[in-house]
């Protein structure tokens, strides 16, 4: 029998979140529809740039994974 872990709210790799929303996709596509769904949430993105996202950082930071759960749920 295999049991889910519950999601952990901690920093991840912006390709490790991805997976974990679209664990059958590649890494770059999971990648491109992660960006598309927080993109296209105009709250996510504005709370996102309030505590200093930064587009080009490698990682998401615990408390940013925070926000994208607050508004796409948990993956």
């Amino acid at each position: 029998m295999i049991t889910e872990e519950p999601f952990k709210l901690q920093a991840y790799t912006k390709t490790e979140l991805a997976l974990l929303y679209s664990p059958h996709s590649e890494s770059a596509t999971a990648l491109q529809n992660l960006y598309r769904w927080m993109r296209r949430n105009e709250a996510l993105m504005t709370e996102l740039s309030a505590i200093g996202y930064n587009k080009h950082r490698h990682s998401f930071l615990k408390q940013e994974v925070g926000v994208i759960i607050k508004y796409l749920g948990e993956p």
